[in-house]
């Protein structure tokens, strides 16, 4: 829930909850059903497009790098341009970025399915266009969704988004290569039709609220896209999350990346039953590892199974050195993607508990930009090793690596207790921001606010009782009564910027720690 002006709420933390959310409990929210289909529906319009894309760029062109430009042109507005296009997106509503987004590139899809006849060149010009407008558009749902549903209803959220996903993709997929074989535009034309629907359900189903950077707060543009990998990078529970996420897709993506060599490999040639059932298994992993953690693992224990998870990752993968048949690349491809989605749901959540809500969009567009780097990198390494040397070695040594890279990272994960002082200076943080942008607040700012409690989800401190005058003989050091300490959080969360002017415990406020 928010307050009229739409302010971000505080989202509960996940040992607070002592059950997971029902798929239905979720689903109960109109707007999240109006983002869930959104999405899904584009993710299966963008993956069948890719395909018919593909196979008409090499249709006009008979050329292999024709036909991997149209597929890669995808991914290259994440490097560097996704940053700045996630910092205008704070800037503005992310209802309405999500809409203009889609609109633009329904009107793309629409200009390539009519006019399939321009040059190649002109093709992926308008392709990179439509690619432009992912960054905004993923970073503004990455961001709107936590105004949406909080605790573990955000938590199973994003579980059902990332299965959803999955099976877009798969079916987008067959949908593609069964469309191509009639007409490729057809597969356009669904596409731009996904993306017509998708902004439809955004514009009349999901709420207007104010943009998490006002204008008061603006700078200028590069300096907002450089804040947002500073938030990102200078809070070690954020840091580690990151780190954690990058070097398990690092790794993790490797079997999928592969998967059209490795298939060969192990046929001796190319072998399309080989090849679909490596990239199946990497999805079911997926989806796999995502519903168990989500579902079947408590609340108040899943931050437990960060470490194991990120290390099985890369470990999984390892047994490749003994060449081994389909049936062990897809038990690997299995283990690997499950515990790599495994780590998701819980880090996506701690991300968002210590993230200050003015910098969600430019975080998650940081986040996202990562991941989209680190994997094309890695397969385009491991591929180029391949070429080389015999691909099972690349990838049981690429694997022991990971192992060495994420036991280091996973070996400096923060204390349980620097998170929780980090999960409750953000909701300070939040606490501060809601009141000083409430009716009536005016410049009493230190005034008012000291006037109230904040209660940081821990057990109350005890009243204070009178104590009787001690006799001489009763006279000690003075002892500290626990109803009158106030937690200082200006140390601990340096990280996370000053905490807002004059005291908190000004007044008859305490901030419970």
């Amino acid at each position: 829930m928010t307050d009229g002006k739409g302010a971000p709420p505080v989202s509960d933390p996940d040992e607070s909850a002592d059950r997971p959310a029902g798929a239905r409990e979720v689903l109960a929210d109109r707007e999240y059903r109006a983002v869930f289909a959104a999405s899904a529906l584009s993710w299966f319009g963008d993956s069948t497009a890719r395909a018919a894309v593909i196979a008409l760029v090499y249709l006009r062109t008979e050329s292999p790098i024709a036909s991997a430009a149209a597929f890669a042109i995808s991914y290259l507005p994440w490097l560097g341009i996704g940053a700045v296009l996630s910092a205008i997106t704070e800037r503005h509503s992310y209802r309405k970025i999500m809409i203009l987004s889609d609109l633009i590139r329904l009107g793309v899809m629409t200009a390539l399915a009519v006019f399939g006849g321009l040059p190649v060149v002109a093709l992926i010009g308008l392709l990179f266009i439509s690619a432009l407008l992912s960054p905004p558009f993923d970073s503004a749902r990455s961001a709107l969704l936590p105004r949406i549903l909080q605790g573990e209803r955000y938590v199973t959220a994003l579980t059902m988004q990332r299965t959803a996903g999955q099976f877009a993709l798969i079916l987008g997929y067959a949908a593609g290569a069964a469309l191509t074989a009639v007409d490729a535009r057809y597969a356009l034309l669904l596409n731009a039709a996904s993306f017509g629907v998708s902004a439809l359900l955004v514009a009349v189903r999901v709420k207007e609220r104010t943009p998490s950077l006002t204008a008061d707060k603006r700078t200028n543009l590069m300096r907002e896209t450089v804040e947002g990998y500073t938030v990102v990078f200078r809070s070690p529970v954020m840091r580690s999350i990151a780190l954690v996420v990058f070097c398990g897709v690092c790794f993790g993506v490797v079997p999928e990346g592969l998967a059209a060599a490795w298939s060969a490999d192990l046929a001796g040639r190319p072998n399309a039953v080989y090849l679909g059932t490596i990239m199946v298994a990497a999805a079911v992993g997926f989806v796999a590892g995502s519903i168990v953690m989500t579902w079947l693992v408590k609340p108040q224990r899943r931050n437990a199974y960060i470490r194991p998870f990120a290390l099985i990752t890369p470990l999984a993968l390892v047994p490749a050195l003994f060449d081994l048949n389909i049936y062990g690349v897809v038990a690997m491809t299995l283990i690997s993607g499950a515990a790599l989605s495994g780590t998701l749901p819980v880090t996506n959540s701690l991300f968002v508990q210590v993230l200050p809500p003015a910098y969600r969009a430019r975080a998650f567009g940081v986040m996202q930009s990562g991941v989209h780097l680190v994997q094309g990198g890695a397969i385009l390494f491991t591929g180029w090793l391949a070429s080389h040397y015999p691909l099972p070695g690349v990838v049981g040594y690429f694997a022991i690596a990971g192992v060495v890279v994420m036991a280091v990272i996973v070996a400096t994960w923060p204390a349980q207790a620097t998170i929780a002082d980090a999960i409750a200076a953000n909701k300070v943080r939040v606490a501060a921001d809601e009141h000083s942008s409430a009716p009536g607040s005016g410049n009493n700012f230190g005034e008012d606010f000291g006037e109230v409690t904040i209660d940081l989800g821990r057990a109350p401190l005890p009243t204070r009782r009178p104590r009787p005058t001690p006799g001489p003989a009763q006279r000690r050091a003075p002892v500290t009564d626990p109803a009158e300490r106030t937690v200082d959080l200006t140390e601990r969360t340096a990280e996370l910027g000053p905490l807002p002017p004059r005291s908190l415990s000004h007044g008859r406020g305490i901030v419970d720690g």
